[in-house]
Parts: structure tokens; sequence; C-alpha cells
């Protein structure tokens, strides 16, 4: 009997044993994957955040681009011009400052934004 009571109490240490190791695995896992989520996250909620200021400053460019060249804009009125002369260049580098410059698809908007700079300096400058 007292050979018995042995086997049994291997077999519960074995069953133990590899609880420890199943339990610590899935601790282990579970700790990656959730810093792996929070790392997607936070990469995700940046990428946003991102995109909204973006937007915003695309927005503005479109505005300001639009009042430069607004037929009822009196171009005797130098200070407004130059204060939107100034907002729009401004917006043009917050935009391209916003834009990775190793990325074709971003130099495509940069050449965009410049060539609508281009065409308001002819607008304004040109009547």
């Amino acid at each position: 009997m007292h050979e018995h009571m042995e086997s049994k109490d291997l077999i519960a240490l074995a069953g133990i044993i590899v609880t420890l190791v199943v339990s610590s695995a899935n601790l282990i896992y579970s700790l990656w994957s959730n810093k792996r989520t929070s790392f997607v996250n936070t990469v995700t909620t940046s990428r946003l955040k991102w995109i909204d200021s973006l937007r915003d400053k695309v927005s503005e460019f479109i505005a300001v681009t639009v009042r430069l060249l607004h037929p009822e804009f009196s171009q005797s009125d130098e200070k407004n011009v130059g204060t939107l002369l100034l907002q729009r260049d401004t917006l043009l580098h917050q935009i391209v400052l916003h834009l990775n410059p190793h990325d074709p698809k971003d130099q495509k908007i940069r050449t965009l934004v410049d060539q609508v700079r281009e065409l308001t300096d002819q607008g304004v400058f040109s009547k």
C-alpha cells in the first residue's frame, strides 16, 4: 500500500507540474498578446489623429485658395491678400510636414499642393 501511495503522489505531482507549465505558457502568451494589441491600438489611434489633422489642414488650404481666387475678392486690399497668402503658405508647409517623404502617394499630394500654390499665385498676381 505504501508503494501505491507513492505512485498516486507522483501522478498528482506530475499533474501539478503540467498545470504550472500550461498556466505559465498561457500567462506568457496573454502578456505578449496584450502588449501587441496595445501597440496596435496606439498606432491606430495615432493614425486616426494624423488623418484628422491632415484633413483639417487640407480643408483650410482649400478654403484659403478659393478665397484668393474668388472674383469678388478685392485685389486692392493688399493686407488681406498678404494675410491669405501667409495662411496658404503656412498650411502648405503643415500639409507637407504631415506627409511621408518616401511614400510615392504622399509625393503626389505634395506635387498637387505645390501646383495649387502656383495656380493661386498666378490668379492673385495676374489680375
